[in-house]
């Protein structure tokens, strides 16, 4: 009876200390960050709130942050970084008497800011602007390739460290990008809502296809060149014609080889060695093979043309 009583004060402290335990971990765990950058608001330079929006680069911002330092360390420093470029004499200001900032010592015009770790908020402005080329990368062959990025707008980073312990994270674009994607929204919108053939439909959903993946490489201004080959107006789409019409294909073909021949000349002068554009130019070869078969019947010499165009598609393509 003893011996059960002794282990049964075993187990017992055994549970209770590995509550403990667990408790202590967990509340190390959790210890809350000395510093986070408690709100903020970006404001471009005409006055309009683009917080939640995407930046364009080459544009400048005023972004205006809180702060919130938790906790007094000595000998311990925070940081306030940006990559945004200096548009006026100084990049910060702050805007209330925080205690952890000696404004008489501190240097505003430079792209990171340091000061003391005292408890208190920080209410502090940044302006600058996103540099021009954040977006863009220019190739050895002089064309340009564009991305959407992300920039970290501004990192909080405790010292001697560098630990980071927030930031402002915001898109960026550039007004390439934004000009391939308003453009794709119209095509893309006129073809959900034209009447046109069917047969042509394909063709156009095919051309806004090459152009997704122009865009996914970066090529966005070849993008938009291609994309800019299709109607502008849901008019301008070819109506259905009766079923056993070859009309028709004369319509597709020729539509398809100026669209084509518009693709070369915009892309393979960045001299693109991608697998992906070579399989996408095959497939587009084969389906003027096709149809070229069928114009023949009709149209000798602009079927000879097509096939011309062909055989210059899969001589690039290494067909």
């Amino acid at each position: 009876m003893k011996r059960k009583r002794l282990i049964g004060i075993f187990v017992l402290c055994s549970v209770l200390l590995a509550i403990l335990l667990s408790g202590a971990t967990s509340v190390y765990a959790q210890q809350p960050s000395p510093a986070i950058i408690e709100t903020y608001s970006i404001e471009s330079s005409n006055g309009s709130d683009v917080t939640n929006g995407p930046l364009m680069a080459g544009a400048a911002y005023t972004v205006s942050l809180e702060v919130n330092v938790g906790v007094n360390l000595a000998n311990t420093t925070l940081s306030l970084t940006t990559p945004m470029i200096k548009v006026e004499d100084v990049r910060w200001s702050l805007e209330n008497d925080y205690a952890g900032i000696d404004t008489d010592l501190w240097q505003p015009g430079l792209a990171t800011i340091e000061f003391n770790v005292i408890e208190g908020i920080a209410e502090i402005t940044l302006i600058g602007a996103v540099p021009d080329n954040y977006t863009s990368e220019e190739l050895p062959n002089d064309d340009e390739l564009h991305f959407i990025k992300s920039i970290p707008l501004v990192e909080l980073t405790l010292g001697p460290g560098d630990t980071l312990l927030d930031e402002i994270s915001v898109e960026v674009r550039d007004e390439a990008i934004v000009a391939y994607q308003q453009t794709l929204t119209e095509k893309d919108g006129l073809l959900k809502t034209t009447d046109a053939d069917s047969k042509y439909e394909d063709l156009a959903a095919a051309i806004i296809a090459l152009a997704e993946g122009l865009n996914s490489q970066g090529y966005v201004e070849q993008a938009t060149s291609l994309l800019k080959t299709l109607p502008s107006s849901a008019s301008d789409f070819p109506v259905p014609v009766e079923e056993g019409s070859y009309m028709v294909y004369m319509v597709i073909i020729a539509v398809f080889a100026v669209i084509m021949l518009a693709f070369l000349t915009l892309f393979f002068r960045a001299r693109s060695n991608s697998s992906f554009m070579r399989q996408q130019i095959d497939e587009e070869a084969g389906k003027l093979d096709v149809l070229s078969v069928r114009l023949s019947k009709i149209d000798k010499l602009l079927a000879r043309d097509i096939e011309q165009v062909k055989e210059q598609l899969e001589r690039i393509s290494g067909r």
